[in-house]
């Protein structure tokens, strides 16, 4: 009975900080983390301040937490991706996707919370985050760049292309309510799959096949292709993350 009541014991402590740290997300987005104090979170929980000492110590541990836990979740996104075996570019990319979905459907307010936050934290914190967002982005922009070299992706500007989805990834905080809307592994399909289709080649998008259309194509690429090599200020971090 002692090692039954030990874990649920371990089981509840996990429920409530799970709680603290979803409320302490949300009032982080909304207010601001310097304008949030631990009284204000204590009263959205319907608890008291002394009462969530037991489980964090500051707030700034509530907020290392919540970064701790968006970098692991999205890791694991990737990880899985990479992991898959080799296929056709589009099957690729409706996958990251998805799995790039998941963790802000699961919790849009942490990622809100990333997204707005005005709160100063650790450098150790925040070069995970940055080295997390150029990993991301290059694993989106990787899949792009192989689909539109083998065709089965139209041609367009990668980079453009590549902040487009992830716009489409990170949106998803700022208007999805878990519990209210579609399911999460529906809404995870279904935007994946637009995704998909904003890129996927056909005839129409390749500007068609008739010897006009094709020198027109050519002209488009081309002229893309000078841009490209121009220069300018900002021409090296052309392909990059900013």
């Amino acid at each position: 009975m002692t090692g039954r009541r030990a874990q649920g014991s371990q089981l509840r402590r996990g429920l409530v900080k799970a709680e603290i740290l979803e409320r302490g997300a949300e009032l982080f987005a909304a207010r601001g983390y310097a304008a949030t104090s631990m009284q204000d979170i204590a009263d959205a929980l319907g608890s008291s301040r002394p009462a969530l000492y037991h489980y964090f110590s500051s707030k700034d541990e509530i907020l290392d937490q919540l970064l701790e836990g968006l970098a692991e979740e999205t890791e694991t996104a990737l990880s899985v991706c990479r992991g898959q075996p080799p296929g056709p570019a589009a099957r690729r990319l409706r996958e990251l996707v998805a799995a790039l979905i998941a963790p802000v459907a699961g919790s849009p307010g942490r990622f809100r919370l990333i997204l707005t936050s005005d709160a100063t934290v650790s450098r150790d914190a925040r070069d995970r985050l940055e080295k997390l967002e150029r990993e991301v982005y290059l694993a989106v922009s990787g899949v792009l760049g192989e689909g539109m070299a083998d065709g089965s992706f139209r041609r367009c500007d990668q980079r453009t292309a590549t902040f487009a989805i992830l716009g489409m990834i990170n949106w998803v905080a700022w208007w999805h309510v878990p519990g209210r809307d579609i399911d999460r592994e529906e809404l995870c399909g279904s935007i994946a799959d637009l995704a998909v289709a904003s890129v996927i080649a056909n005839d129409e998008a390749q500007g068609g096949t008739t010897p006009k259309d094709i020198i027109g194509s050519i002209r488009r690429d081309l002229s893309r292709l000078e841009r490209l090599t121009a220069p300018g200020p900002d021409r090296a971090g052309t392909e990059s993350a900013p």
